[in-house]
């Protein structure tokens, strides 16, 4: 299987983190593989008036991740960085989120996600990567 195109879900967790770098290395061995770094912006189900009174605060979070996701790439390195672009999204949940993405965009070969170590039942019923995992059409990798 050829992998082209890699979407990369990042929240600045170190399990995310540890998604990065093997992305990062993956990159190092291929300069032709494009990667995307997704940040998903968590906003809260608003009516109409509330969307209003939040807008300022969304904006702010906007910005946050937006600096998050240059912080992220830049962290990578000149060598594999230009082989890198970032995605912003903004939902509810952002295992929904990435996988609206993956259906939308159907040019990615891979999805990498971090495991942020949840145990119990919190492993099974909140995790954001068994979620992505459960419902994406490409492989997944989970990196630990």
């Amino acid at each position: 299987m050829a992998v082209n195109h890699i979407l990369v879900a990042y929240d600045e967790s170190e399990g995310a983190d540890r998604a990065l770098a093997m992305a990062a290395d993956l990159a190092a061995l291929d300069a032709n593989l494009r990667v995307d770094v997704v940040y998903v912006v968590p906003i809260p189900l608003l009516d109409q008036r509330q969307q209003e009174g939040f807008r300022d605060i969304l904006d702010m979070m906007i910005s946050d991740g937006e600096s998050l996701l240059t912080d992220a790439i830049d962290k990578l390195g000149a060598d594999v960085a230009l082989q890198f672009d970032s995605l912003l999204l903004t939902g509810v949940s952002p295992a929904t989120e990435i996988l609206k993405l993956l259906q939308q965009r159907n040019n990615y070969d891979m999805v990498i996600v971090g495991n942020r170590g949840l145990s119990g039942l919190k492993e099974y019923t909140g995790s954001v990567s068994l979620k992505i995992l459960n419902g994406a059409q490409v492989p997944v990798l989970i990196v630990k």
